[in-house]
C-alpha cells in the first residue's frame, strides 16, 4: 500500500514537471530567451514545480491550487525584462490553456466526482496534452531562422504522446481498481515520452544544423558566382587597360614628335590614373592574389625595398588553402622582422616548374638568431612569434611531403619551400 502511495505521489510530481516544461515552452513562445535576466532559470522551474505540487498534496483545495498556480506562473515571468502588463497577459493566456485542457480531461475522461481527488494518471494525461500543444508553437525567431521541423513531421511526432494518452486511459478503465497495473503502464509510457521528447529536441537541432549548412552552401555558391563574375570583369578591364597602355604609348610618341608638351603631361596623368597601386600581385589566382596583396600593402608602408617576382599559373592546384597558410605565415613574419631592421628589405619569389612550386622569401632582420628545441627565435620582445609562424609552415609543408630549408646570415633571413603539387591536396 505504501509503495503504491509513493508511486502515485512520484507520478504526480513527474506530471507536474511535464506541465511546467510545457509552460516554459509557452513562455519562450511569448517572449525571447534573450530577455531573461536569470542565467540558470531551470533552477527556478524546479523549485516552483516542487512547491506547487507540495501545495496541491498538502492543501486539497481547488481554489488554493488555482491561486498557487497563477502565482507560480507570475514568478516564472519575473526574470524576464518585459512590461508588467505583458507578464499578466502571458500568465492569463497560459493558465487558460492549462485550465481548459484540465477541464476536458477531468470531465470527459476521469469521471470526476466533486470533492474527490483526481487519479494521478489523469494528471499525467493532462500534462501530456498540454505538452502536445507546444509541439506546434513556432515563435518569430524560429520562423526567421527556419529552426523548426516541417509541420507534417511535427504532427506525426505529436501522435506518439497522443497514443500514450489513449493507452493510459484504456488501461485505467479496463483494470478498474488495479492501481499497480495502471501505475506501471503510466510510468512506462511517461518514460517513453520523456525519451521521445529528448530525441525530438535532438532531431530538431540536427535538422536546423542541416538547414543552416544548406543555406551556407547556397551562400558560398552565390558568392563564388559573384566572384567569378567580378574576376571576369576584371579580366576585361585588364585587357582594356593593357590595350589602352599601348595606345597611350603611341599617342605619347606622336606628341613628342610634334613637341606637344600639354598632351604628353595629360597622357602621363592618364597612365598614372589607370594604374592600381594596391595591386602588387596579379596571377589570376583569387586566393593567392588576395593574401599577397593584403600582406604587401602593409609591407609597402613599412619597408624601403620590396621585390616581388611571382610566376605561377592561374590554377596551382585544386585547394589553395595550403599555399595560403604557407604564404600568410612566411610573408607576415618576414614583413614584421624586416620592419625592425634599418635596411627594411623584403623579397618574395614564387615560381613553378612542372609539378614543383618553389617559394623563396628573404628579409632583413636585426638581432641574433637563436634556436630552442629546433624552433627559431629572435632576441626581440616578441621572441616566439617568428618561431611559431615557422613551426606552422613546417607542419603544413610536411603534411604535403614537401621540403623546407632555412638559411641566414648576420643581417638576412631566407626561407625556401619546395612543394610537390601532386602531393599537395
Amino acid at each position: 500500500m505504501k509503495f503504491i502511495l509513493m508511486a502515485e505521489l512520484l507520478l504526480g510530481l513527474f506530471a507536474n514537471g511535464i506541465r511546467f516544461y510545457a509552460d516554459k515552452k509557452y513562455i519562450d513562445f511569448f517572449v525571447s530567451k534573450e530577455k531573461c535576466r536569470l542565467k540558470n532559470i531551470w533552477i527556478l522551474y524546479i523549485v516552483v514545480c516542487f512547491l506547487t505540487y507540495a501545495a496541491s498534496v498538502i492543501f486539497i483545495s481547488p481554489s488554493l491550487n488555482v491561486t498557487v498556480n497563477i502565482l507560480a506562473l507570475l514568478l516564472l515571468t519575473f526574470p524576464y525584462h518585459i512590461k508588467l502588463m505583458k507578464k499578466f497577459q502571458m500568465v492569463f493566456a497560459i493558465y487558460i490553456i492549462n485550465a481548459l485542457i484540465d477541464i476536458i480531461v477531468v470531465q470527459l475522461l476521469a469521471k470526476y466526482v466533486p470533492g474527490q481527488p483526481v487519479q494521478q494518471v489523469y494528471l499525467l494525461i493532462t500534462s501530456l496534452l498540454i505538452l502536445i500543444t507546444t509541439i506546434f508553437l513556432r515563435n518569430p525567431q524560429d520562423r526567421e531562422k527556419n529552426a523548426s521541423l516541417p509541420l507534417m513531421n511535427e504532427f506525426i511526432l505529436g501522435m506518439i504522446p497522443l497514443i500514450s494518452i489513449v493507452c493510459m486511459h484504456c488501461t485505467a478503465i479496463l483494470t478498474g481498481d488495479d492501481k499497480l497495473i495502471v501505475l506501471t503502464v503510466a510510468f512506462s509510457l511517461m518514460l517513453i515520452n520523456v525519451f521521445f521528447f529528448y530525441l525530438y529536441r535532438t532531431l530538431k537541432k540536427f535538422y536546423v544544423a542541416q538547414m543552416n549548412e544548406k543555406k551556407l552552401e547556397q551562400m558560398v555558391d552565390v558568392y563564388a558566382h559573384q566572384l567569378d563574375v567580378i574576376q571576369e570583369s576584371q579580366e576585361h578591364i585588364k585587357k582594356l587597360r593593357h590595350d589602352m597602355k599601348h595606345h597611350m604609348i603611341e599617342l605619347s610618341a606622336m606628341a613628342q614628335q610634334n613637341g606637344n608638351g600639354d598632351m604628353i603631361r595629360y597622357l602621363k596623368q592618364m597612365e598614372e590614373f589607370m594604374l592600381n597601386p594596391q595591386e602588387k600581385v596579379c596571377t589570376g589566382n583569387k586566393e593567392i592574389d588576395g593574401i599577397l596583396n593584403y600582406m604587401l600593402q602593409h609591407a609597402d608602408k613599412l619597408l624601403n625595398i620590396v621585390d616581388i617576382d611571382i610566376q605561377i599559373p592561374k590554377q596551382v592546384y585544386k585547394n589553395n588553402f595550403t599555399i595560403c597558410v604557407i604564404l600568410g605565415n612566411l610573408v607576415d613574419n618576414a614583413v614584421r622582422e624586416s620592419g625592425k631592421s634599418d635596411e627594411k628589405y623584403l623579397s618574395v619569389s614564387i615560381r613553378m616548374k612542372k609539378d614543383i612550386l618553389l617559394i623563396l622569401i628573404e628579409n632583413s632582420y636585426v638581432g641574433t638568431i637563436m634556436k630552442k628545441d629546433s624552433r627559431f627565435q629572435t632576441n626581440q620582445i616578441d621572441t616566439t612569434i617568428h618561431g611559431l609562424g615557422l613551426e606552422s609552415v613546417k607542419q603544413v609543408v610536411a603534411s604535403c611531403n614537401g621540403d623546407m630549408k632555412i638559411q641566414y646570415t648576420d643581417n638576412r633571413f631566407q626561407v625556401q619551400v619546395l612543394l610537390y603539387l601532386s602531393n599537395a591536396i
